[in-house]
């Protein structure tokens, strides 16, 4: 009887003992080890986020989701994930949160990026939230897109295709030989070409190379530093033009002005000298007469002259050239 009270109290224990280790791996599990801060972060989408699921930081295991609730921030709807933190553990004012998951068939986690403020947040704040990346609605969106492609693009250009073959086909079929006789012949006269092809580009070639020499080379930065220096003398010299037509303008200007202030004077001096020149026109007979009597006498004074140069000094004529008495 003794024995069997023994075995009793074993059993019990035992199972208290199990029950015990399950409520911890139970709570292990969950991630609710110990007291907890609460704080919040709001996403537009927060597929595949359940009550439980953990809480990251960089890593690490800090807590886990305690709720999901929907908010209406300007007619859309977006969720706050309210979290259970580890009470004491210490988030950077500039943090982020991100719904990420750590392989491809790993669970969605909230993982915290820590920043590197030394401010730091208070329990019941909310951490700046951003959206992850989810694989399998990138892959889904991926294949709905495929389908609408080919669907809406792929078969029609493959009818397209079918059609152009169709009726392309019997053409082919007829000119192909011809095709190919004259692709032959292009072959051949090509192969036959390329020598002399090889040969005048190598000519073209030197030719080049002799044309940009580095003395050609020179000659040609003198031309161009010469265009320049001519260049500049034009635009020089362009100035000056512009200068000496101001001056002449100006010239022009004092002349306009003199002529207006002197029209009267003008005027009687051509009157003056139309009248002398209409006296030299009425006596221009007699002065070229007087004239032409001055040059005989002239003309016979130096016969004179010539004939006895002793007129000049006595005024009479030589002895020797006396004439009879």
């Amino acid at each position: 009887m003794r024995d069997s009270r023994i075995n009793y109290v074993l059993v019990g224990t035992f199972v208290l003992a199990m029950l015990v280790a399950l409520v911890v791996a139970v709570a292990a599990i969950s991630g609710r080890t110990g007291a907890t801060d609460a704080y919040s972060a709001v996403y537009d989408n927060v597929g595949g986020v359940k009550y439980g699921t953990r809480v990251l930081y960089e890593g690490f295991a800090i807590g886990q989701v305690d709720g999901i609730e929907p908010v209406r921030d300007g007619g859309k709807v977006r969720f706050r994930l309210n979290l259970g933190i580890t009470r004491g553990w210490q988030i950077p004012e500039d943090s982020v949160a991100r719904i990420a998951a750590s392989g491809l068939l790993a669970a969605v986690a909230v993982d915290i990026r820590g920043g590197s403020s030394g401010r730091l947040l208070t329990p019941g704040q909310e951490i700046r939230a951003q959206s992850g990346g989810n694989l399998f609605t990138a892959m889904s969106d991926i294949a709905s897109e495929v389908t609408a492609l080919s669907q809406t693009g792929l078969r029609p250009l493959l009818d397209t295709l079918n059609r152009t073959v169709g009726v392309f086909g019997p053409v082919l079929e007829q000119r192909a030989p011809q095709l190919l006789d004259n692709l032959v012949s292009l072959s051949a006269d090509l192969a036959a070409k390329t020598p002399g092809i090889s040969t005048n580009v190598a000519q073209m070639t030197q030719g080049m190379n002799r044309l940009f020499s580095p003395d050609n080379t020179r000659r040609m930065e003198d031309v161009i530093a010469n265009a320049e220096r001519t260049s500049a003398n034009l635009a020089e010299l362009t100035g000056s033009l512009h200068s000496s037509k101001a001056k002449v303008d100006s010239l022009l200007a004092t002349l306009d002005r003199m002529a207006a202030d002197n029209g009267d004077t003008v005027g009687q001096s051509l009157k003056d000298l139309r009248y002398a020149l209409s006296a030299v026109a009425r006596n221009i007979d007699s002065v070229t007469y007087n004239l032409e009597g001055t040059a005989r006498n002239m003309n016979e004074f130096s016969r004179e002259i010539r004939r006895d140069p002793g007129l000049l000094l006595g005024g009479g004529r030589a002895r020797g050239d006396e004439g009879p008495p």
